[in-house]
């Protein structure tokens, strides 16, 4: 009898071969021909397991949305306030090898979802996630008195959720704006007006 195959099992082996190339190889060299050579398959071949090389992407976006949310669960620990704040920020911002690399292929599942609405309502899934995470630790911030009372919770988290858009976007262009520092003190201006002494300590440590 022919061996049974798991369709979901080669399902992610091709999104990790997507991954994998486009890592090595760059983002445009990623494309279904060479994840089907990669694996020692016909082009044709992946379309049982998907409707599309959107679909691979979208469940690459999947995929690396879980990586990072499992990283921010990782990084912030114990953490809480501020500090967690940046431990979230320093795994979704494009300030690493790692999140670099996430960027061009964020910054590829974007270009795709403005046509497509299936794969625009799940971007806003992701960001309706961390917009909340984001506005809980600024709660928490203030409850800590690293930021002043007065702080304005839900526009401060809508500026840090399209800084992070943003910043990916440079990333994937390679414009000025990309480097590590220039986002961290971009960062850091927009929390700067709420900060109080020990905000400061918390935002430079």
């Amino acid at each position: 009898m022919p061996k049974k195959i798991d369709r979901e099992d080669r399902r992610q082996q091709i999104v990790r071969t997507y991954l994998r190339i486009a890592d090595r190889d760059g983002l445009e060299a990623a494309t279904s021909r060479a994840v089907a050579t990669e694996l020692g398959v016909s082009t044709g071949s992946l379309w049982h397991y998907f409707t599309g090389f959107d679909d691979v992407v979208f469940r690459a976006f999947t995929l690396i949305f879980d990586r990072t949310n499992t990283r921010i669960t990782e990084q912030v620990g114990e953490l809480a306030g501020l500090q967690a704040l940046i431990a979230m920020l320093r795994e979704i911002l494009p300030v690493g090898e790692e999140t670099e690399r996430e960027a061009l292929i964020v910054a590829n599942f974007w270009g795709r979802a403005s046509s497509k609405p299936e794969l625009g309502r799940f971007q806003t899934e992701v960001g309706a996630r961390w917009h909340r995470q984001i506005t809980d630790l600024l709660i928490e911030a203030i409850e800590a008195q690293e930021l002043i009372d007065s702080v304005p919770v839900e526009e401060l988290t809508d500026v840090l959720m399209v800084l992070i858009t943003g910043l990916q976007v440079e990333c994937a262009l390679r414009t000025p704006l990309s480097p590590a520092d220039r986002q961290w003190r971009m960062v850091r201006h927009c929390l700067s007006p709420w900060l109080t002494e020990t905000g400061h300590a918390a935002v430079i440590a």
